[in-house]
């Protein structure tokens, strides 16, 4: 483990430290921290200043109980903005080049400090592949010779920013697999202390809520229309099964992760237009679905698979019952019998066709259109049809 440490200039008072259960007692919450978890390397962030007022004792200190000697990452006093991006890269390097899980104290961190600490995490998990696991704890110093200062566990805080981004990209893109990891690991965490409790109250829900965003983005990566709305296989439609696992895990998040609750609420609004409560996608509750699909893949930018749900679902509208659904009971004659039909009785056919053309010949013509072509087709259209399914339900 890397220990990493802010050292100021305080007139820092011995007290006895407690993580994990075990304490030490010194001035200093890096010697306190390195004693209990005994770390592979140390380092330092400090001005010179505090370095030259605390440096010298403080690895003194480690020197005697046999700890690792510490190197300083000298950052400047000031507030200038040269100053400032020193002080950034200074702590970013020291958490992306380690080799080792990371342990960040911020107890003695001063002024802008912390939050510089919050934001340089914060960009290493974002950029840097496979990053370096990350913990954040504080010291709260509690005056008295017989009082216990405890150490401060804030890395579930660092969790919930990491899950609430990763959610926000699903919501962008339909990709999970971001989320769904620290869903799943979280989730095994809180079943283990769930049964380590004695079963007492109900179940943790999270794992049950990752295989669900898991199983939605399979589904909505791949343009799987069937599973995602109306299910395949014996499995209910996997839009419906996230919209009940989030239900199912609100209120342990309510709990637990308050500040997540929200980021689960876009997600529920996000699907919930993607239910068909059993109907065939050839009714007007499946066609709502399709089209509610199209134009979330539009919302996405991902014109292909908006042309794609547009072109099939358009085609599904009316549809016979073996040729209104992908998997077991479809019927490929059927199928193309009723595109034919589609295609001969509907206008607009003519400009699905050129639009996906388009897409999937990846712009290969003498003047390929530009994305405010693809934008503005693709509303028309989406219009279009739900006027012809306005005009089925009528």
């Amino acid at each position: 483990m890397r220990l990493v440490s802010f050292l100021g200039t305080g007139n820092y008072e011995a007290t006895t430290y407690s993580f994990e259960g075990n304490t030490c007692r010194t001035r200093y919450v890096a010697h306190a921290l390195a004693s209990l978890t005994r770390p592979r390397e140390i380092f330092l962030i400090a001005t010179t200043e505090a370095w030259n007022q605390h440096g010298a004792a403080l690895a003194q200190e480690l020197s005697a109980a046999d700890l690792p000697v510490p190197e300083r990452l000298p950052i400047p006093t000031g507030g200038e903005p040269e100053q400032l991006w020193q002080m950034f890269g200074t702590i970013v390097d020291v958490i992306r080049n380690s080799n080792h899980p990371v342990l960040l104290d911020i107890t003695h961190s001063f002024r802008m400090q912390p939050f510089f600490a919050a934001a340089c995490i914060q960009y290493v998990q974002s950029v840097v592949l496979n990053p370096p696991s990350i913990r954040v704890v504080y010291g709260e110093y509690r005056r008295g010779e017989a009082a216990t200062s405890p150490i401060w566990e804030l890395t579930p805080f660092l969790e919930v920013l990491s899950w609430s981004r990763n959610l926000m990209m699903f919501l962008r893109t339909g990709q999970a697999t971001e989320v769904v990891e620290p869903t799943y690991a979280d989730g095994r965490e809180r079943n283990r202390q769930w049964a380590t409790a004695g079963r007492q109250g109900p179940q943790p829900q999270l794992c049950s809520l990752a295989q669900a965003l898991s199983a939605f983005s399979d589904d909505f990566t791949t343009i799987r229309a069937g599973s995602l709305l109306v299910g395949q296989g014996g499995k209910r439609p996997s839009a419906q099964r996230l919209l009940e696992a989030i239900e199912r895990a609100r209120d342990e998040v309510a709990q637990q992760l308050p500040a997540l609750a929200a980021v689960l609420d876009q997600v529920q609004a996000m699907v919930k237009p993607l239910q068909t409560n059993g109907a065939r996608l050839s009714s007007p509750n499946g066609q709502r679905a399709l089209l509610a699909l199209a134009r979330l893949y539009q919302r996405m930018g991902r014109y292909s698979e908006a042309i794609s749900v547009l072109r099939e679902g358009w085609i599904t509208l009316d549809a016979p019952p073996d040729a209104d659904h992908p998997g077991n009971g479809f019927n490929l004659e059927s199928r193309q019998s009723q595109e034919n039909t589609w295609a001969d009785s509907t206008p607009q056919a003519r400009s699905v066709c050129e639009i996906r053309n388009d897409i999937q010949h990846a712009g290969f013509k003498e003047q390929p259109h530009k994305r405010t072509w693809f934008e503005k087709q693709l509303h028309i259209l989406l219009n279009q049809w739900q006027d012809a399914i306005n005009a089925m339900e009528s």
